[in-house]
């Protein structure tokens, strides 16, 4: 047997696979704990495509705080390349039609969120492209309800209120009722509430309240809008890929975005009723308080559509009319 042509031929097999094994990507979400179930979906989408790849790709994830990335610039941070993937769950301010979704009361069920998804997908496909973006998919928390550390059952409780928000939008329906609202993102939000900056917040049960409830006293649930996230990876890495890899991570990106919508769901009322034990004052909103919201934010609206462009308010109009509100 020719043992130097074996050795050969082995040193290069080792190598072409250490090549292929090679590429890493960096993630980065803006949550600061893996236990969440937004977290929980990258860890699982990284874990099936290491599998799926073979191990040609794999995925490092940090947790929000971890890196010098602000959670309103992760987009920018996976466009530019600094991390390959990223959780962008604050692109209100660099993607602005992403703030469609979130319009207070405009979306009051997940059928409504559903069909706004469909329809908005192409427009967010469109301008993620437009930054060197790639976008693999969409989830969104449960409703958006009002934590407090001081009293709030009421919408009128909300006056006078510092609250934590994550969008302009939200922040909107806060000042129609009187209060102050701040936008922060998640890492921030702890040592906030912590000092009074906040005396609560706008999130989920699912979402920040398993962070932040041992800090809060009350929960008003009030669904005063859904919070939208997008997996979202760089388009040169993207590309630098295999076509068989890029297909297994546009395929995960999608199954763990819709894996992170129903695992929220799913443990949503669960979480409520543990923090109800445990001694939080949970009230729910009224049928006439959501009238009473929808009454008083909808020309928020047309005025938000009219003051972000022509596809904003094309895009308001056929969510309105596909959701008949």
């Amino acid at each position: 047997m020719n043992w130097k042509l074996v050795g050969t031929l082995t040193a290069a097999l080792l190598t072409s696979v250490a090549a292929r094994a090679a590429t890493t990507w960096e993630a980065y979400v803006y949550n600061p704990v893996a236990t969440q179930p937004s977290v929980a979906a990258v860890i699982r989408f990284a874990d099936e495509v290491k599998a799926k790849t073979n191990g040609e790709l794999q995925v490092n994830l940090h947790l929000g705080g971890s890196l010098p990335i602000k959670a309103d610039g992760i987009t920018a941070a996976v466009g530019d390349n600094v991390v390959q993937f990223g959780d962008d769950g604050f692109a209100t301010g660099t993607i602005p039609i992403t703030g469609l979704l979130r319009l207070p009361l405009l979306l009051q069920s997940y059928d409504d969120l559903a069909k706004a998804m469909d329809i908005m997908r192409p427009n967010l496909e469109a301008a993620y492209a437009k930054r060197g973006i790639v976008m693999l998919g969409q989830y969104t928390y449960p409703f958006q309800v009002i934590w407090g550390k001081k009293k709030i059952t009421t919408l009128a409780d909300i006056k006078g209120l510092k609250l934590r928000v994550t969008s302009v939008e939200q922040g909107e329906f806060i000042r129609r009722f009187g209060g102050i609202p701040l936008t922060l993102g998640s890492p921030d939000v702890a040592a906030a509430l912590d000092r009074g900056v906040v005396e609560g917040a706008l999130t989920a049960s699912s979402g920040g309240g398993l962070v932040w409830h041992d800090l809060l006293k009350y929960r008003f649930g009030y669904p005063t809008s859904y919070v939208n996230s997008t997996f979202i990876v760089n388009k040169e890495a993207f590309d630098a890929l295999s076509p068989a890899n890029q297909k297994i991570v546009r395929e995960a990106g999608a199954e763990q975005s819709a894996w992170a919508i129903q695992e929220m769901q799913r443990v949503e009322d669960d979480v409520t009723a543990q923090f109800q034990k445990q001694g939080m004052i949970v009230t729910p909103a009224t049928a006439e308080e959501i009238k009473e919201g929808t009454d008083k934010m909808r020309p928020y609206w047309d005025e938000w559509a009219k003051a972000k462009g022509p596809e904003a308010a094309a895009l308001l109009a056929k969510i309105r009319a596909a959701v008949n509100r």
